[in-house]
């Protein structure tokens, strides 16, 4: 089981990434109920976390906007579980206090 809190109405848990020859790096995301494998996270944090770059993605925003978003690769602990999530390197967060969330991909 994954627990977290509830900040301004907004589920929020902690993700370790798991970097290599490091430790464990805990980041807070606002999480989407729907949660498959997909994160997002400021430019700055996929650069410092060094996360390998995958391909860029075509997405619509919720606010009808297009746009094109670096795709990277990261190993993280789900559920007590080593798993790969793809990270959205994005600038803008949907959340006010937030610049990470956690969301699924139609």
């Amino acid at each position: 089981m994954i627990s977290g809190i509830v900040d301004d109405g907004h589920a929020v848990i902690t993700i370790p990434f798991q970097i290599p020859n490091r430790a464990d790096f805990p980041i807070e995301f606002v999480v989407d109920t729907g949660f498959t494998d997909e994160l997002c996270l400021p430019p700055e944090a996929v650069a410092l976390l060094n996360l390998p770059f995958k391909h860029d993605m075509r997405a619509n925003l919720a606010d009808n906007s297009r746009v094109i978003l670096p795709v990277h690769k990261a190993i993280i602990t789900w559920n007590q579980e080593e798993r790969e999530a793809r990270v959205f390197a994005q600038v803008r967060s949907p959340f006010k206090n937030f610049g990470c969330f956690a969301f699924s991909c139609m």
